[in-house]
């Protein structure tokens, strides 16, 4: 029996029926037949008290009649069956959903084809190499569209909003992507970047889901580049590179945390794409 279910009899007659119902409000037709006792002269066992159960179907809890779109969407957001037992639970993952697609929407939707060549250019101009690398990309920060893939994402370096005199902290996800948008010129980060209270601590005190860590110091990736100006020993190399963000006198943009969505946002600042790679 799930967490939280209550289990009633109703009696009908000689026969005693027992039927689980899920926490929350009543809702009608939500309750389940879980147990069956049969008078000793309509039961097919010896055994009069014996209990017809649901073997071959067990319990449905509120996550199982979701359907597949709505599991996948969730997943999406971190949230599973642990963590939706009950019509509370998913009301509230279907706000959070609708939160995170508004703020998707709010983006614009590279989507076309002329946006799509936009995105192979700018990977192109990035690498100075052809490049056809462009994906779509089924993120909670991040509108679907076709994208430059810049290259593997290996940390970010912040100064921390908390206080004035904290040291510079770096923040890296193993698995994430620096993910450049051909409109905006906008960098992303795509992947998991899950982040415990303690480490958001570090940055800051700030309650609520979106939270502001600190000032964006610099940014570092790993690319395959052939520009001229990339030394021969290392030109058509995979390597680490880092940027450092307003070393060109440009205003450094902010970095954000989202907790729900477990993302990373990097926000303003006047870094472009050029060239051989980022400036600011």
């Amino acid at each position: 029996m799930p967490r939280g279910w209550k289990v009633r009899t109703v009696i009908s007659r000689r026969h005693r029926v027992r039927v689980a119902f899920p926490p929350g409000a009543r809702v009608k037709g939500a309750g389940i037949v879980v147990q069956v006792l049969h008078p000793s002269g309509e039961n097919p066992c010896p055994n009069p008290a014996e209990l017809v159960l649901m073997g071959g179907n067990p319990i449905q809890g509120p996550y199982d009649r979701l359907s597949r779109s709505e599991k996948l969407a969730f997943g999406r957001l971190g949230l599973g069956k642990k963590q939706l037992r009950t019509e509370s639970d998913i009301a509230k993952a279907r706000a959070m959903h609708s939160q995170a697609e508004r703020l998707r929407n709010r983006l614009p939707n590279p989507g076309s084809s002329s946006s799509a060549a936009e995105a192979r250019e700018l990977a192109s101009e990035f690498k100075h190499a052809p490049s056809d690398e462009y994906q779509v990309f089924d993120e909670p920060h991040v509108a679907s569209g076709n994208y430059a893939r810049l290259g593997k994402f290996i940390g970010i370096a912040v100064k921390p909003e908390l206080s004035q005199s904290a040291a510079v902290q770096e923040l890296s996800f193993p698995g994430s992507e620096v993910i450049l948008i051909a409109a905006g010129r906008q960098l992303y980060i795509i992947g998991e970047q899950q982040m415990n209270e303690n480490e958001i601590a570090v940055f800051t005190q700030a309650a609520g889901d979106e939270v502001l860590l600190g000032e964006g110091r610099g940014i570092s990736y790993r690319a395959t580049k052939w520009h001229p100006q990339v030394a021969d020993a290392y030109r058509g190399k995979n390597l680490t590179y880092e940027h450092h963000f307003g070393e060109e006198g440009g205003r450094k943009p902010e970095v954000f945390y989202g907790r729900r969505m477990r993302r990373l946002l990097i926000r303003g600042g006047d870094y472009t794409v050029e060239g051989v790679g980022i400036k600011n």
